[in-house]
């Protein structure tokens, strides 16, 4: 497998998650804090910070400070677009 496909596959693996595609989900809607996020997916924060970690890192996610919160929210347009591409696919189901 070479670089790109790895990265690919890494990304697919990145939003394969439930949590993080329904973290995402969330995001779609508004940008929202931690807590924000545990409260409507009734999660525990630890879980939901790592996955946001990994969503951030992956670029699905961007975060800024608002004094003592932190805000994430969908980082680019293309990431809603991807969003609406397998929620399309989906509806084909294999």
């Amino acid at each position: 497998m070479n670089k790109i496909e790895k990265d690919e596959v890494d990304l697919l693996k990145c939003v394969g998650n439930e949590i993080r595609y329904r973290i995402l989900q969330h995001l779609r809607e508004e940008e929202k804090c931690v807590s924000e996020i545990m409260e409507s997916l009734d999660k525990e924060q630890t879980l939901i910070s790592h996955h946001l970690k990994s969503l951030h890192k992956c670029g699905f996610v961007k975060k800024e400070k608002e004094g003592r919160k932190v805000i994430y929210r969908i980082s680019d347009p293309i990431v809603l677009e991807f969003m609406e591409k397998i929620k399309e696919l989906s509806e084909r189901k294999c």
